[in-house]
């Protein structure tokens, strides 16, 4: 009888999701270093490092968070593991293109983690991510951000959800096209 998957190690594809302020980057790092002590090169992809470049101009956020799925689709690509994405994946379609690309891989063990743990029950409040930012996000950005919440319980809830199947089925991205 074969074994066939039962003894296959599965890659990490690890989502965090949070508003802005709320630790994921450190907790990113945190999981990096984690892996690293078990051997392993894992890589942190945040849209944010595109935004830094472009002074978080609001007409390139499309372009960088293109560019940040493009970066996971070629870390996909080249096997590594963990691939940790850091961003804040309020809404299902913001992560159903990275759940989408890790279950096509088909090697990959794909995990939401939502900061702070057990969100919108479970949140800071708007002033204290406000000030943990340095003021750079309106308050109203943060409340904006916190309506548009969307409820996600495990990976299928995502890849199920027809809003994000509409929107990226015709996308012409390189990790869509079949």
């Amino acid at each position: 009888m074969s074994r066939g998957r039962q003894n296959q190690r599965f890659k990490k594809l690890i989502i965090l999701r949070g508003l802005p302020g709320v630790g994921k980057t450190s907790k990113a790092e945190m999981l990096c270093d984690e892996y690293a002590g078990l051997g392993l090169e894992g890589e942190i992809f945040s849209t944010d490092r595109y935004h830094e470049r472009t002074d978080y101009t609001k007409g390139n956020f499309q372009r960088n968070h293109r560019r940040n799925r493009e970066d996971v689709f070629i870390a996909l690509n080249r096997g590594v593991d963990p691939i940790i994405v850091d961003n804040t994946n309020i809404s299902l379609w913001e992560m159903w293109p990275y759940i989408h690309m890790g279950m096509r891989q088909g090697d990959y063990d794909i995990t939401m983690m939502e900061l702070p743990k057990g969100y919108p029950q479970e949140k800071i409040s708007i002033n204290k991510l406000y000030r943990k930012c340095h003021g750079k996000i309106p308050k109203k950005k943060f409340r904006s951000f916190e309506g548009r919440w969307e409820k996600a319980d495990n990976i299928w809830n995502v890849l199920n959800d027809s809003k994000s199947i509409n929107r990226w089925k015709r996308s012409k991205e390189k990790w869509n096209v079949q």
